[in-house]
């Protein structure tokens, strides 16, 4: 199989540091994210990056990116002050890249031409941080109403105005894409995947929320195995990372059995002999 599978902090943000990766070794995974937004845990709980770095190195491991400057398009002191942060700790960590997440929620107050000006300017604040500290910015489109950035199509041509294709690339996430109905795919500027499943068949895509993410077993509504066998046919060959956000997911006392049958079937279905 020509993608590499990775496991998101929020598999599992209860445990500590080590307990993580263990998880993420009896899974079978290559690479974790890192969260910088989970209290108590490295990054907020002041943990040093090389002191992760070094506990991830023993095990094997590498970091697929930290995740996630929040609100990127929504550029203030405050937010260059974070972004800092974050970027700086990422290039601690040896982390390829950051992910960037759009301010989305619903009373954002933003005409749309308000949301491509200010699309355009963070990551125009941003490009000079990133580029010192030799770190790609993963910019991910996020599809729930309210979004100022929902489908592919619009990170690539405010990327593509600012001329910053040396400091980004896009996060692809297979609920994103799902939940917004997107249709495009832009495989050469893809630094990163997601990937989670949907089981409950109750609500329409629009009206799913991260809570409903899970692991992906047969019966996803996602249509995961599809989507990862375009990114592969198009020639993705990068880091694809489980990121549930199911309390049910996070809370299962057989969460490392579970997360391990489901990397399994995801990899047995996109094995070449299984789309063939």
């Amino acid at each position: 199989m020509s993608l590499s599978f990775a496991l998101n902090r929020t598999c599992a943000p209860q445990l500590a540091l080590q307990e993580f990766i263990a998880l993420a070794v009896q899974v079978g995974v290559s690479a974790v994210e890192i969260r910088n937004d989970i209290e108590g845990r490295e990054f907020h709980d002041g943990t040093p990056a090389a002191e992760v770095k070094a506990r991830l190195g023993e095990a094997g491991l590498v970091v697929a990116s930290v995740n996630a400057l929040q609100r990127f398009n929504e550029w203030t002191p405050e937010r260059a002050r974070e972004a800092e942060a974050i970027i700086a700790y990422a290039a601690a960590l040896g982390a390829p890249g950051v992910v960037l997440c759009p301010v989305h929620n619903e009373d954002h107050g933003w005409t749309e031409a308000e949301a491509e000006r200010n699309l355009r300017d963070g990551l125009r604040q941003l490009r000079p941080i990133l580029m010192a500290h030799g770190v790609t910015g993963y910019v991910e489109p996020l599809g729930m109403k309210g979004s100022t950035m929902k489908r592919q199509d619009m990170a690539v041509a405010a990327i593509s105005d600012i001329d910053g294709w040396d400091a980004y690339q896009l996060c692809y996430d297979t609920f994103q894409f799902f939940r917004c109905g997107d249709t495009q795919l832009f495989p050469e500027h893809i630094g990163l995947a997601h990937m989670s499943g949907i089981a409950r068949s109750d609500l329409a895509p629009g009206e799913l929320t991260e809570p409903d993410r899970g692991l992906i077993f047969v019966g996803d509504r996602v249509g995961n195995i599809a989507q990862l066998r375009a990114l592969q046919a198009a020639g993705y060959r990068g880091f694809v990372s489980m990121e549930p956000f199911s309390p049910e997911v996070q809370r299962d006392p057989r969460l490392g059995e579970h997360l391990r049958a489901s990397l399994d079937y995801v990899a047995s279905l996109l094995a070449p002999e299984a789309a063939a």
